[in-house]
């Protein structure tokens, strides 16, 4: 049975000061609804997995003879070898499927060179396998790989080359918040520096000369942006204890990243609105990130009068119809999105609503668990209390308003 704690916790909060870390899109993560179940998985039912199994057999029989025909490096085995890990995979048997996989990407190497576009479906695939399994480092690395395919994003940017460096640091981002990961400082210090090369290289240095073309300007600077709110979202604390030199080097180069990062953020933004390739109608939007970026570092007062900017420079209605609703902070589901998933461990769910003031201070707090376990309910609404919020905007100006019904889950 369901029970709803008579929490109805009421915390009349006093004004939230700048502080790290911000743990909403890190420890607790807004919901459109309830935890979804996880979904069967490994197949299906019996019959359907048996039926997947007798597949894979045969295939596994029939890229056996492929081998025995043709060489164990011959490209006839490339296809089936990844019809193979995917069957492998849709049956959870993650350790054949990365075999089958392994050797799919040896055979094409062999005949079509290390760095050969056709082999990205496979390191895409390997890299899901790993995850499955929790080698969330040879995930990444594999679609670092990919990165490394299209020249580490410096040389010329195909569209199929953006969307694939895009993945790899959406990948790592999301396997470094990920709670059943080692949350490792080093590996997505990589992943970031990979980001901001590239940025520098397509955006700051060559964008004139490349005529890279606006949306791939901003979606690599928005993707940099991201990382820069999961630096300063980061606590240390865990990482102080460690004693290994690669430990500490990463705190330390975390700690000068946390310094410099607000005004990189802000610099990133205002570069955007100042680029003339920028179409009159991205203003408002990248006015709405500006000010969020500032209100979330504590800026309040250059925060507020920017969201009005942003408000004022609407002209078709979609940035103030956000605008007249507070939000919580980052207000970019694609930074937390991935802590929503059906397989994320849920400690508990709780439904909260709350006043959000003009300078973004979050107070009135009412909430209640909805979850029939775990605990932490009282730790979400602490949390929230001295949380940033974007505050309203209405007609213009900041205003007080209040947000009903939000659902949370706290990760587990």
């Amino acid at each position: 049975m369901a029970w709803v704690a008579g929490l109805l916790l009421l915390l009349v909060a006093p004004t939230s000061n700048a502080h790290l870390p911000e743990v909403f899109g890190r420890q607790f993560v807004l919901m459109d609804g309830e935890a979804p179940s996880v979904p069967d998985s490994c197949g299906g039912d019996a019959q359907e997995r048996a039926r997947l199994r007798e597949q894979a057999d045969a295939l596994s029989d029939e890229l056996a003879v492929l081998e025995r025909e043709h060489g164990v490096y011959s490209q006839f085995t490339v296809d089936p070898a990844g019809e193979l890990a995917k069957l492998r995979a849709s049956l959870c048997d993650h350790p054949a499927s990365l075999d089958a996989l392994r050797r799919g990407l040896h055979a094409l190497r062999v005949n079509e060179g290390l760095l050969s576009e056709a082999q990205l479906p496979l390191l895409r695939a390997l890299a899901d396998s790993y995850q499955a399994i929790g080698d969330y480092e040879s995930a990444q690395r594999s679609l670092r790989y990919g990165f490394r395919v299209y020249g580490m994003g410096r040389g010329e940017l195909t569209p199929a080359a953006l969307q694939n460096a895009l993945a790899y640091f959406r990948r790592a981002r999301e396997i470094f918040i990920d709670p059943r990961s080692p949350q490792d400082l080093a590996l997505f210090f990589e992943a970031y520096e990979d980001n901001r090369a590239m940025y520098e290289a397509q955006v700051e240095a060559g964008a004139a000369d490349a005529q890279l073309p606006w949306p791939a300007r901003k979606a690599i600077a928005l993707s940099h942006l991201r990382n820069l709110y999961i630096v300063l979202g980061t606590s240390l604390d865990r990482y102080q204890s460690g004693s290994a030199d690669a430990g500490r080097s990463g705190v330390e180069f975390m700690q000068r990243s946390q310094l410099l990062t607000f005004s990189r953020g802000r610099e990133l933004l205002e570069g955007l609105l100042a680029d003339p390739e920028a179409p009159p109608g991205e203003t408002a939007m990248l006015l709405l990130r500006l000010g969020n970026w500032l209100q979330w570092n504590g800026k309040w007062q250059t925060g507020c009068k920017t969201l009005e900017s942003a408000w004022e420079a609407d002209d078709e209605g979609d940035v103030r119809r956000r605008l007249q609703d507070p939000a919580e902070l980052p207000e970019d589901p694609e930074l937390w999105r991935s802590l929503r998933a059906a397989d994320v461990p849920t400690k508990t769910l709780v439904r909260v609503s709350f006043d959000v003031s003009a300078r973004g201070d979050i107070r009135r707090i009412e909430g209640e668990q909805i979850s029939e376990d775990g605990g932490g309910a009282g730790r979400v609404l602490r949390w929230l209390r001295d949380s940033h919020a974007r505050p309203a905007v209405r007609e213009g100006q900041c205003v007080d308003a209040r947000l009903d019904g939000r659902i949370y889950r706290l990760v587990d």
